[in-house]
């Protein structure tokens, strides 16, 4: 029986398998371009869950390539063919970014932002209710620490817990927004927090997470974004808000101009 079985089964159809994008390994000498903190200065202390628990991702640091490509490099070729930019100087990439979303782009980026901020101890991913989620999301799953986003209106809570909230201002599309909270159950003293959000354009957003950061009491580490509008300022405004030195503000590409066309670089 267990012979007819065998002849059954090797007669049966295979699934054939439909090539996708090539996914690739960095070079060794490559893993450590861009990270924030090098492998012999990786911070001391308290293991991060990322080092406590076990994972089957042998590559879950390591600096991907999709098809030759690095994530800044995918981000780059989709503001490059689909971005637009509309009058006041707004970049608008709704179609893969702000309305319509790429959630490969998204995973990849969060990815690549995981690895530059490894060995900060990050214990938390804080990020804004807009479109930074996605991308806050998959940098929070490889990091291994909890994804926590601020709120508009205010979270639901029992008697005893805190409720912070800090006002955003004007967006950079010139939209008035309200106010974000945050509740003291899920980010307090014990917190190293990293920042995760689309876009770097005035730095209104960031500053309003940093508040929200330290009225519960939280440190924040480092910042991570997609795309930096560095015509507009915001770096200077999140160096100045959070204290961090440049290389713990990271950004995947940086669009330098949009007088002549979209200029950017990516980082």
């Amino acid at each position: 029986n267990n012979t007819r079985q065998s002849c059954v089964n090797l007669l049966r159809p295979r699934p054939t398998c439909v090539p996708t994008a090539q996914l690739t390994m960095a070079k060794p000498q490559e893993l450590a371009i861009g990270l924030v903190v090098p492998e012999n200065e990786m911070a001391t202390g308290s293991p991060s869950p990322s080092k406590t628990r076990p994972t089957e991702m042998k590559y879950q640091h390591a600096r991907l390539l999709i098809s030759g490509k690095t994530p800044s490099d995918l981000l780059a070729d989709h503001i490059r063919d689909q971005a637009t930019v509309m009058p006041n100087n707004i970049l608008k990439v709704n179609s893969f970014l702000n309305h319509q979303v790429d959630c490969h782009l998204m995973h990849v980026c969060g990815h690549e932002l995981a690895r530059r901020f490894r060995g900060l101890n990050v214990t938390k991913v804080f990020t804004g209710f807009g479109s930074g989620l996605m991308c806050a999301q998959s940098c929070a799953m490889q990091m291994r620490v909890p994804l926590v986003f601020a709120t508009d209106p205010a979270p639901l809570a029992r008697d005893g817990v805190a409720i912070f909230s800090a006002s955003i201002g004007t967006s950079s599309t010139g939209r008035n927004l309200t106010r974000m909270h945050v509740s003291s159950e899920f980010l307090g003293p014990a917190d190293r927090v990293l920042i995760i959000d689309d876009m770097l354009s005035k730095g209104g957003t960031v500053a309003c997470l940093a508040e929200l950061a330290s009225q519960a009491g939280a440190k924040v580490v480092a910042a991570g974004f997609l795309i930096e509008k560095e015509y507009e300022g915001g770096r200077a405004v999140v160096s100045k808000t959070l204290g961090l030195s440049a290389q713990r503000v990271q950004s995947i590409v940086t669009v330098t101009s949009l007088v002549n066309g979209i200029e950017m670089k990516a980082d």
